[in-house]
């Protein structure tokens, strides 16, 4: 699923998020941004989807159905096309230990759901900064 065309001089963002809501929600908020968004609902197409679409940053749910986001940013954290793609993990995990295990999985941020527009416009912000 894809949610907008890739504009030339316009930031594109991949979510990776089962639930459709979710989806509809985030990617809502990101064209709101003015960022194209490329959105997957299956995390298993997360990193051939990644190398073929080159985004400029990557938001990962750290709680989908069939393999945990944690592995899909280890995965794109060590492979040579994606290493350098920033990624964001977006969870209802609010641990501290959630945290420690996404930064060790290689998320260069952490974001807790739900979140306010503004708040997750000016993390995707940095994230690309």
């Amino acid at each position: 699923m894809t949610t907008g065309g890739r504009v030339a001089g316009r930031k594109c963002i991949m979510l990776v998020e089962d639930t459709p809501s979710h989806r509809k929600l985030y990617a809502s908020w990101l064209e709101i941004g003015g960022y194209d968004t490329h959105v997957l609902e299956d995390e298993r197409d997360a990193q051939r989807r990644a190398e073929d679409v080159r985004p400029d940053a990557i938001i990962v749910d750290i709680r989908l159905p069939n393999l945990s986001g944690l592995d899909v940013i280890e995965g794109l954290k060590t492979t040579e096309t994606t290493r350098t793609i920033p990624v964001m993990a977006l969870t209802v995990l609010d641990s501290p230990q959630d945290k420690e295990a996404c930064l060790a999985a290689g998320a260069d941020a952490f974001v807790t759901k739900p979140d306010h527009i503004a708040t997750f416009l000016d993390r995707i912000s940095g994230l690309l900064a």
